[in-house]
């Protein structure tokens, strides 16, 4: 593995309001690391801490998706609509209606980042735009996967001996 931890694919965003609110996902060589923090309010106020760290001999299956939650981008839209329909009248606070309305709107939009631990699922709902780095991050923990699941291959691992003690010269016989 590169070093202890990948770091060029760990900081993630946790809603589109709160850009700036960043939690950390990542891999290294035995363990996946998970802290990130949740928010209430369609994505506009951070509250509470969710932490994890899975052994990656526990981990089954890794995966993102997108998924579109209806019910908030129809507020979403109806509270956008009505900033705008109120401009000539609020002026700033219609402004400001707006942009609301355009931040739930955009937390109806959402990839999900998601991991099997011992045949139980875990899912970490993030930002439409952090859909190309949970992807790159699941490739990422795939690969330590597999790198941790080849290190402990016996027979494979016995092989590579015996080729390296045949190419130095010994020989099975001298084992």
């Amino acid at each position: 593995m590169e070093s202890n931890t990948i770091s060029n694919n760990k900081d993630f965003s946790v809603s589109l309001a709160a850009f700036w609110v960043k939690g950390t996902i990542f891999v290294d060589e035995q363990f996946l690391r998970v802290k990130i923090p949740n928010t209430i309010l369609f994505g506009l106020i951070p509250a509470g801490l969710q932490k994890d760290s899975s052994p990656l001999q526990a981990i089954s299956n890794v995966y993102t998706s997108s998924s579109f939650k209806l019910g908030r981008m129809a507020l979403g839209a109806l509270v956008f609509l009505a900033g705008i329909a109120s401009l000539g009248n609020l002026g700033l606070g219609a402004v400001l209606l707006a942009l609301i309305g355009f931040l739930i709107f955009g937390s109806g939009i959402l990839t999900t980042f998601s991991y099997e631990r011992s045949g139980i699922e875990k899912k970490i709902n993030l930002p439409f735009f952090e859909a190309n780095h949970a992807r790159e991050l699941a490739e990422q923990i795939e690969k330590a996967m597999s790198t941790f699941q080849e290190s402990r291959n016996i027979t494979k691992n016995t092989d590579r001996i015996l080729n390296q003690m045949q190419s130095s010269g010994q020989t099975k016989d001298s084992i």
